[in-house]
């Protein structure tokens, strides 16, 4: 499947949902940014980088409402940018994903994160594949014509965690994944067995973005494929959250998104009124 951008910008506006969600008293509230899609189940994760204790909303799935049915799974990053890149020592450990090939290893936060996702956190044990794969069989495979996943951020790493763990455990033959400012989830072993198994994937960076660098190439990090930049142009602030921002990466593909408060030049030029 080659890059679409108007999925790309769909895609987008549904991990804007994910960061919605984290507000809302009731998660499972949220409105969706496609109203011919409705929400399955919440998605909640233990993270370490955050101040709340246990298990907190990190995305949702949700299905299109009538067969044939395309699947989304959406994943948000922290709240503060700041809260993983400062406290990540960037180890590695080795992948323990269904079919990783030896030598294949992934950042240990990343992955330890990843394996806290569930759609019930009184039931941690219940992992986020085997919910999406309950819900391909009670839909019917046949009828599942797409199944998608999406982040943003620490989102992002999460979310080509998800897609190789999907396509590796055989639960989806096939999937697509759009990315924006992922970091690099492991070494070359990994990326080399996730771009042979992931061929519909697309990592959407902001060349002026400082999360894509991280971590570093110098300590073995290799990026998935496949790499899709954008610029924020002259109208962002130049400003090392604004280039991150998930509303700047939407801008850039579609001009019509808006700019976050803050991150529009022409915004902060505007005399007062």
């Amino acid at each position: 499947m080659p890059f679409s951008l108007s999925l790309a910008v769909s895609l987008g506006k549904f991990v804007q949902c994910a960061y919605d969600m984290n507000n809302l008293p009731d998660p499972a509230k949220v409105t969706l940014s496609d109203s011919s899609y409705s929400l399955v189940n919440v998605i909640y994760g233990d993270n370490k980088w955050d101040d709340v204790d246990g298990f907190v909303p990190f995305g949702f799935i949700a299905q299109s409402s009538a067969a044939p049915y395309s699947i989304v799974v959406s994943l948000r990053g922290t709240e503060d940018m700041w809260d993983w890149i400062s406290n990540i020592a960037f180890l590695r450990k080795a992948c323990p994903l269904s079919g990783a090939p030896a030598g294949a290893e992934t950042e240990d936060g990343f992955t330890c994160l990843y394996q806290t996702l569930c759609v019930a956190p009184t039931a941690p044990a219940v992992p986020l594949k085997t919910t999406i794969q309950s819900l391909i069989a009670s839909l019917g495979a046949a009828d599942v014509t797409q199944v998608c996943v999406c982040g943003h951020s620490l989102g992002g790493a999460l979310a080509t965690l998800a897609a190789v763990d999907l396509v590796g455990s055989n639960i989806v033959s096939a999937l697509c994944i759009y990315t924006f400012a992922s970091p690099a989830v492991g070494e070359k072993t990994f990326a080399g067995w996730y771009d042979g198994l992931v061929p519909d994937s697309y990592r959407i960076f902001n060349g002026t973005d400082i999360v894509p660098t991280l971590p570093p190439s110098l300590i073995g990090y290799t990026h998935v494929d496949e790499p899709f930049e954008i610029n924020s142009g002259p109208s962002v602030n130049n400003s090392v959250v604004c280039h991150h921002s998930l509303s700047t990466y939407l801008h850039a593909l579609d001009a019509s998104q808006p700019l976050e408060a803050g991150c529009s030049l022409l915004a902060l030029a505007a005399p007062p009124p």
